[in-house]
């Protein structure tokens, strides 16, 4: 059976979708001081749906203050040894990256300032530093940002999957829906992104450190918030989304004129 240059370009498409959910091992953060893989069990952002966490993992309460955002309790779960790491998003690549620079962390010690990279379904490196930082200008923990809507990310990526799937046999009325719905993934995460953003710093509370009016933080580039410089840019994983973008283009634009010369 010939394979078409659309069904071509659906595939590695396909190729790129699952590696960027399971691909982050290949990515995990070493601390450009020590070396080591940045890891602290104190970061609790990763939770997945309560039916996807076996029986019997640990449970702790959530500080009264989150409770409205983060249930009454969370999972001390980390399947990074198991299968259960790729089935639930664990081991997402790193999409976005967000570091801080401010005197009071040298270069020396923080030669890439206080870095955190967003994932699909977690945030990574120096994540409960970012949070002390958060609350110095009363802004709420990252866990807070998209916590229910990260924990539908195994579903929307194996429905994305089902879609392209679709598209490289469906050729009947609105066949293109399949190829571009998965497609905008990466324009998706961006208005996501955007919108937690703009949340983050229009919800600020009166405990911080400092007073900081409402604003907006820096989606892309390098911004200053109080006494820190900011910046925000995209990492590998959305290099990878927005590559299977270009694909899928492609391939929509290759089926759509291969129909047509049959027709």
């Amino acid at each position: 059976m010939k394979i078409s240059k659309s069904q071509i370009f659906t595939i590695i498409s396909i190729v790129l979708l699952l590696f960027t959910y399971t691909g982050g091992k290949f990515f995990e953060y070493h601390d450009p001081v020590t070396g080591e893989v940045e890891f602290d069990e104190e970061n609790m952002s990763f939770q997945p749906l309560s039916m996807l966490i076996p029986e019997g993992t640990e449970k702790i309460d959530t500080p009264p203050e989150l409770v409205k955002y983060l249930g009454k309790t969370q999972y001390e779960y980390f399947p990074e040894k198991t299968i259960m790491g790729y089935v639930t998003g664990y081991w997402t690549l790193p999409v976005w990256r967000v570091s801080l620079e401010a005197p009071q962390y040298p270069k020396a010690s923080y030669p890439e300032g206080i870095p955190v990279f967003f994932t699909l379904t977690d945030f990574r490196g120096k994540v409960v530093e970012m949070n002390v930082i958060n609350h110095y200008i009363g802004m709420d923990p990252m866990d807070v940002g998209a916590y229910e809507l990260r924990k539908l990310v195994p579903f929307v990526v194996l429905i994305f999957l089902v879609m392209l799937v679709g598209f490289l046999f469906y050729s009947g009325p609105g066949w293109w829906i399949l190829g571009l719905g998965p497609a905008l993934f990466p324009f998706y995460y961006v208005g996501i992104y955007s919108y937690w953003l703009y949340w983050f710093g229009h919800n600020l509370h009166s405990y911080g450190a400092f007073e900081v009016k409402p604003f907006m933080p820096t989606v892309l580039g390098d911004g200053k918030v109080a006494q820190f410089g900011t910046h925000s840019y995209p990492a590998v994983g959305f290099y990878m989304l927005f590559a299977m973008f270009i694909l899928m283009l492609l391939a929509i634009l290759s089926k759509r004129k291969a129909l047509s010369e049959k027709n």
